[in-house]
């Protein structure tokens, strides 16, 4: 019975390491793979479709008035999109993109999950009060006092010592000669 319980666990506390993560991401591939083929068979709607153009610096292009269908994703302001359609028109590429609600989803989930499975969820009820904890003040205020100054006054002697230096290797490496310098050697 301890090892079952044991091996329950075990399996329990893998899924929880990585195991979501797998599963996440394979119902990731999956919902890319059906709406792949959705857009292949051109099961969309064109006004869900949202245009991108980005200015393109090619020296050989072709300009194209109709679409070529293409593979891919983009990520803009925590929406994902699909790739349906691009084109280079007038030296910039346009593409096509359609949202892709059913990743949007499962990146949702897998992020609620992995919030709740590692306990990173904000619980005012167990906190005393507003006010941060009084180790994390303690090491603030040290760190401030402590080094803050001495950062400063480090910082105006190594100033000092290095113009102090640059005149000493002035004075001693350069001496004036009473003779003239060689003339240059003619071949």
């Amino acid at each position: 019975m301890k090892k079952l319980a044991a091996i329950v666990l075990l399996a329990i506390f893998t899924f929880n390491i990585a195991g979501y993560q797998l599963l996440y991401n394979l119902l990731a591939s999956k919902s890319d793979a059906v709406l792949e083929l959705a857009l292949d068979a051109k099961n969309y709607n064109d006004q869900d479709l949202i245009s991108i153009k980005q200015p393109t610096n090619l020296p050989y292009y072709n300009n194209s008035k109709t679409f070529q269908r293409i593979d891919g994703e983009v990520e803009i302001d925590g929406v994902n999109y699909k790739y349906v359609k691009c084109r280079i028109y007038n030296d910039s590429l346009e593409m096509l993109c359609i949202p892709h609600v059913a990743k949007m989803k499962i990146e949702a989930s897998k992020n609620a999950y992995a919030k709740v499975a590692n306990d990173f969820q904000q619980d005012n009820s167990k906190k005393k009060s507003g006010s941060p904890s009084k180790s994390f003040q303690k090491t603030l205020s040290e760190y401030e006092t402590l080094l803050l100054p001495s950062a400063a006054g480090s910082f105006s002697i190594i100033n000092t010592a290095f113009v102090s230096f640059n005149i000493l290797i002035e004075n001693k490496h350069y001496f004036n000669t009473v003779e003239q310098p060689p003339d240059a050697a003619t071949a």
